[in-house]
């Protein structure tokens, strides 16, 4: 079905309000937390400018101020105004992520492997998604997202306006390059936690996406970013920083992404050369991954510490399935408790999303799926350091499965699990509740909020909409 299409600008604006949240059916308190798109203005203005050096110098605080919610005309005459408004797409890709702890929803905790200390949880453990829960509707609301999609197409036009001079050429590089991975992260989350989804873009506004589709779409700005952003990140100093590409897109972290919506198609092939022509031959030290700093924000709840043995834990039965006796990672990445597992978090400061670690695994998948199965064992060998499986007895029949319980083991915390099963077509393998059928209809993806399909001629995902 198609969406209201717009026919310029005007139109434009209008329409895009159908996509992002409306709260006033929220209690009070959290009205105030949430406003429209359309109104979004709030985190370019003056304010902002302390966002920024909270943000990029890793400290707690993350804040956006409620006031000041216009921008001048001629606000954005300097290379530090511009970067705020790149800091923007950062703020809503957290409160996308974390808020209501959903990138553990969205991953870990819907498939069953970890358990976070909150009410919700039970529900979204069972598979009861669509319960009457304020929790379960803010993770069905697919407006955060959006909002760093609008975010980085304002970026985009930003740099193209700015005058000569404003921004060197390195900053217009940086900061072009994470607008479209921002930009593409945004959309292959949208597609992986709810399959088809509206596409946002001037040129087809409101048209329905298939998950391929808006995956394919993301694709052709992540190549670009990928040729775009260095390997590491410089200060306002110009002094190389690894804080600061820890949690802004770097070189290394826009590879992991494009290799992972290439393997997502089951493009192995394209996934192979990305990561040959990118790796081979690079140094250890100028990798980078990305993941998103952790801090207080004034307009939505983020939790301060997501990552904390009071918060997210793994029952004793999983973690021993998970994690044989003999695994070495049982005890490098686990504090052991009683009947529970937690994990031992080297950086509280950020919460990992594309960790170097994945790199080797990638490999080892991208290998296999071009049908080099040889070489696919060597990488899986190399990144699955600790296990106690001998993986070079592996056969075309059974890498997959090995393959599946590695990202399992080293990817725990990153949210990635479910959208694993799902690409690996094992949903109702390891969550039994649902049947094959259920899948086909759309059980593995998420159902939408109230607030998402309301007066846009949006329908919701066939599964949650059966009785």
């Amino acid at each position: 079905m198609m969406l209201l299409k717009m026919n310029n600008m005007t139109h434009w604006m209008k329409y895009w309000k159908l996509f992002v949240r409306e709260r006033r059916n929220l209690p009070a308190g959290r009205q105030a937390t949430c406003q429209m798109l359309t109104s979004h203005v709030s985190r370019f203005t003056p304010g902002l400018v302390l966002v920024m050096v909270l943000f990029c110098s890793c400290r707690k605080s993350l804040t956006v101020p409620q006031e000041n919610s216009t921008v001048e005309d001629g606000y954005y005459q300097s290379a530090q105004r511009i970067q705020q408004a790149v800091i923007g797409g950062y703020v809503d890709l957290r409160r996308a992520l974390l808020a209501d702890y959903a990138w553990m929803m969205y991953g870990e905790a819907r498939a069953g492997d970890l358990k976070v200390e909150v009410a919700f949880q039970s529900r979204v453990a069972d598979q009861d998604l669509t319960a009457a829960d304020q929790n379960l509707g803010q993770l069905s609301d697919w407006g955060y997202f959006y909002d760093v999609i609008k975010d980085a197409g304002d970026v985009l036009d930003i740099i193209d306006g700015a005058e000569e001079g404003v921004l060197s050429s390195y900053q217009r590089n940086v900061y072009r390059g994470e607008a479209l991975a921002l930009k593409s992260m945004a959309y292959f989350y949208l597609a992986r936690i709810w399959g088809s989804v509206p596409s946002a873009e001037k040129n087809n506004f409101g048209s329905r996406l298939t998950g391929e589709e808006a995956i394919t779409q993301a694709m052709t700005w992540a190549t670009e970013a990928q040729k775009l952003l260095p390997w590491i990140l410089l200060n306002d100093d110009g002094i190389e920083s690894a804080a600061l590409t820890a949690v802004r897109f770097n070189k290394t972290a826009v590879t992991q992404l494009l290799a992972q919506e290439a393997l997502w198609l089951n493009n192995g092939q394209s996934a192979y050369d990305l990561l040959t022509n990118t790796f081979t031959g690079n140094a250890t030290d100028s990798l980078s991954g990305f993941g998103l700093a952790i801090g207080e924000d004034r307009r939505t709840d983020i939790p301060q510490a997501p990552l904390s043995a009071g918060i997210l834990s793994m029952p004793l039965a999983t973690f021993n399935a998970i994690y044989p006796d003999g695994d070495a990672r049982r005890g490098s990445m686990f504090n052991i408790s009683g009947n529970s597992a937690t994990l031992i978090v080297q950086d509280a400061s950020k919460v990992e999303l594309l960790p170097v670690r994945e790199i080797n695994l990638l490999f080892a998948e991208a290998a296999w799926r071009s049908e080099r199965l040889e070489e696919a064992k060597e990488w899986l060998i190399t990144a699955a350091n600790g296990a106690t499986e001998d993986y070079s007895i592996l056969t075309e029949g059974t890498f997959g499965e090995a393959l599946l319980l590695e990202r399992q083991r080293m990817l725990v915390g990153t949210g990635q699990r479910m959208f694993d099963l799902i690409r690996f077509g094992e949903v109702s393998t390891y969550i039994p509740v649902f049947t094959e059928a259920d899948v086909t209809n759309g059980a593995a993806y998420w159902p939408l909020s109230a607030n998402s399909i309301r007066g846009n001629g949006w329908s919701q995902n066939a599964y949650w909409a059966i009785p």
